[in-house]
């Protein structure tokens, strides 16, 4: 993994307030553990992307390097780390960093992955990462088909019964320019549409972004599965498309993009539509619920997308 800082193990560093806990932070009791897993830790890399997890950092040990992330038990966000390490057993070998560990300690869930090399994906226009990008979606698709046996919720019954764009104009028509507002009735029967049209046989990873994709010359693997889900094989090249979106690309050039992904072409053009409707939608909610610069960009993004497919 890349890095931006390294702590070498010296002194009491209980916490950087740009990167969360310090390995010398931890309770002694969770080091301990990690410890009795991987030998001596030396050295903590930090990660150069930012993390929901408390700790985040590469570890250098006298058994080797192991990258590791932990959470309090009483962060809101545990779940996504107890779910990730179910589904990292499940995948199939060669798509994520394998799961090597796993120790509850001192109030603390902490995991241990392999530390694979690479970079994090460039999805701006020109990249010559977006063929690679492409080829990985196409992998997944034909190996995550039929999903593993998890116990998680199809994507489909996820958006089940959600109305984003009916509270949007309920509670927040003042927020919704006047081009939104035209079609406000066009994107709530869209949204209603959407969770039968996203239903499938494919474990989807549903977050795929430039940091979760690890590039390594010619070999990707996808990192930070907490969200999986089963649904279309075609659901994470529309997910791709926002973020492309997001790094610069027209949503004709996204969606030129998408097209060199084989398992687009089994969407059909309204169920595509429904899909980012019902995204938008949820992004664009929590947009003006809990303002923050993510949901905004995002929203901004998924409206963009929407009025090119509407327009």
């Amino acid at each position: 993994m890349t890095s931006i800082s390294t702590e070498r193990i010296t002194g009491p560093t209980p916490k950087d307030p740009t990167m969360g806990y310090t390995w010398n932070g931890l309770p002694d009791e969770l080091r301990a553990s990690i410890e009795g897993q991987t030998g001596t830790v030396t050295c903590a890399v930090p990660p150069t992307a930012g993390t929901v997890s408390d700790f985040a950092a590469t570890l250098e040990t006298t058994g080797g390097q192991v990258f590791c992330k932990a959470v309090r038990d009483d962060n809101p966000l545990a779940w996504m780390h107890r779910r990730e390490s179910v589904v990292n057993t499940a995948l199939p070998p060669g798509i994520a960093p394998r799961m090597l560990w796993k120790v509850e300690a001192g109030g603390w869930l902490a995991l241990g992955f392999e530390c694979v090399p690479g970079r994090h994906a460039d999805l701006s226009p020109g990249s010559a990462d977006l063929p690679m990008v492409a080829r990985t979606l196409e992998t997944l698709a034909e190996t995550l088909t039929p999903a593993p046996p998890l116990r998680t919720f199809s994507l489909a019954k996820r958006w089940s019964d959600q109305d984003f764009w009916h509270k949007l104009g309920g509670r927040h028509r003042d927020r919704l320019d006047p081009w939104t507002m035209e079609r406000l009735e066009r994107l709530i029967l869209a949204e209603r549409e959407a969770p039968g049209l996203v239903d499938g046989r494919t474990l989807v990873h549903t977050d795929l972004t430039g940091p979760n994709l690890l590039v390594d010359g010619d070999s990707v693997h996808v990192v930070d599965w907490a969200f999986p889900a089963p649904g279309a094989a075609w659901v994470d090249t529309a997910y791709m498309v926002i973020r492309l979106i997001e790094a610069g690309h027209t949503p004709e050039e996204a969606e030129q993009w998408a097209d060199g992904v084989p398992m687009w072409h089994e969407a059909s053009p309204w169920a595509v539509t429904a899909f980012g409707t019902i995204l938008t939608g949820m992004r664009t909610l929590r947009a003006v619920e809990a303002p923050g610069r993510q949901w905004d960009a995002l929203s901004g993004h998924g409206l963009a997308w929407l009025r090119h497919r509407l327009r």
